[in-house]
């Protein structure tokens, strides 16, 4: 049986809001949102401002290949619930097709669930309509740092580190909190299949010398999406935010031995030049970095 394909695709790589100025259109002005298409599964992470061309991608995908099926299912993960990690959620597509069927799959921030986060964003006075008007299905699952979810064929289940698997998983997701992203932290991800490794980890916050957890997380991974927000003179400014400078990110992808870092969650107010520069200083660091960008895709 042949393994499936892991493929990978940025629709959003921008942090805080989307850039306001006309020097910063090139790496691309959305907010953070990752697919990843495993076999038959769709996942996303985030939904930041991304998500609304990721939307409108799947609905014509869907409406090409599987136009008759009786649901259209998407999984969807969240880091945290920070505005620029929600923004696009009620432009989202396939919220307004009634075949849609998503599963929400998050940790709880704070004292706050997703559920309870998106019905309240969701609704008058924030949204026109509330979730309870819109027809896609949903169900809600809680992700604890110690769970992992296994994906099969057609379905998935949730369990802990210490359980054991049914055979013939096709990957599986585990995630790693980060306790400095203020307030109520982020989580990290790691996928896994039989053909790479990708961890994301938006929203950090280094240490000197590389977070030792976060390193051990992203061991060896083929690909590593890492929070590079800052220059050294703006991280002076605003230590303490929960981001990272490009330094911060190629540490860990060092140590990791990770084969490729792509910087992630840039700065509104850097341009394109300004991020080409970040590019090339951190390429003199770990040659095989470069800048997460709209449209950027991956295939194993």
């Amino acid at each position: 049986m042949a393994k499936p394909t892991l493929k990978v695709k940025v629709y959003g790589a921008r942090g805080s809001y989307s850039p306001t100025i006309g020097t910063a259109t090139q790496i691309g002005v959305n907010t953070t949102c990752l697919r990843m298409d495993i076999g038959n599964h769709i996942i996303l992470f985030d939904a930041g401002s991304g998500i609304i061309n990721a939307g409108q991608d799947l609905f014509q995908e869907f409406q090409n290949q599987r136009k008759d099926a009786r649901s259209w299912k998407i999984n969807l993960f969240f880091t945290h619930l920070h505005i620029d990690h929600l923004v696009g959620f009620p432009y989202f597509l396939m919220l307004y097709m009634p075949q849609t069927d998503i599963h929400f799959i998050s940790p709880q921030i704070l004292d706050y669930t997703l559920q309870d986060t998106l019905e309240t964003f969701v609704h008058p006075p924030f949204f026109p309509v509330g979730m309870a008007d819109l027809p896609f299905k949903r169900q809600f699952h809680q992700m604890k740092e110690h769970s992992i979810v296994y994906f099969y064929d057609d379905d998935y289940q949730i369990l802990t580190t210490v359980d054991e698997p049914e055979p013939g998983w096709q990957a599986k997701i585990s995630c790693m909190r980060n306790y400095l992203h203020p307030k109520g932290g982020a989580f990290f991800y790691r996928v896994e299949t039989e053909n790479a490794v990708v961890v994301f980890a938006s929203d950090s916050e280094g240490f000197p010398g590389g977070d030792t957890r976060l390193i051990n997380f992203a061991k060896d991974a083929d690909l590593l999406f890492h929070d590079a927000q800052y220059t050294r003179q703006e991280y002076a400014m605003f230590q303490g935010f929960g981001h990272s400078t490009y330094e911060m990110a190629c540490e860990v992808a060092r140590k990791a031995g990770v084969k490729k870092l792509l910087l992630f969650h840039h700065d509104p107010k850097h341009s394109d030049k300004t991020l080409k520069e970040i590019e090339a200083a951190a390429q003199e660091m770990f040659p095989e970095t470069y800048l997460a960008s709209e449209s950027m895709e991956f295939i194993f």
